[in-house]
């Protein structure tokens, strides 16, 4: 039986901006690229496979400019720790949704470049007023200052798996 890392409360901390991290489907099906950029507030600006990016962490889609979601809310889920919950309204135009975003536990994951202690972060999304519901279940990695690992499933059927292979942080001038 393995046992789980203990790791003290997280505050928000994101990689150094210019960071690239490459990332590969659990499948093998594909490898994508990014870059971290500079954070507003709690609203992080990466790029992925070139294209610009904005994400709230652990909150999928709360990082578009159509969204109005409950930021001070949101801002609770900091500093991490085990068992911290929140749950806030999000709107996008007519739609409405419950999101719920969760620190279920920690863990040391293995991966392609080394073991990473890990916080496992349980987040969902509910329409209120339309079918949608989406789970995610996301590793954010302190040390690192991102997520190393990715699961999604959607009412759609739609599901994937990604993680982190790489980090390479910016090179100094």
């Amino acid at each position: 039986m393995s046992v789980e890392p203990e790791l003290p409360p997280a505050d928000f901390r994101i990689a150094a901006p210019g960071t690239t991290m490459i990332w590969g489907r659990l499948d093998g099906y594909k490898i994508e690229r990014g870059c971290i950029g500079e954070v507003e507030d709690l609203l992080v600006h990466y790029s992925w496979e070139g294209r610009p990016q904005r994400i709230y962490l652990f909150c999928v889609g709360c990082g578009s400019p159509d969204v109005d979601f409950d930021l001070a809310a949101y801002r609770a889920i900091f500093p991490l720790g085990v068992g911290k919950a929140v749950e806030f309204p999000r709107r996008v135009d007519q739609w409405h949704w419950s999101n719920r975003i969760e620190v279920v536990d920690t863990e040391t994951l293995h991966l392609p470049l080394g073991a990473v202690d890990a916080y496992v972060v349980q987040s969902e999304t509910r329409g209120l007023d339309n079918p949608f519901h989406a789970r995610n279940r996301i590793w954010f990695a302190p040390t690192i200052g991102w997520n190393v690992r990715l699961q999604y499933q959607d009412s759609r059927g739609v599901s994937y798996a990604w993680q982190a292979i790489e980090f390479k942080p910016p090179v100094a001038h």
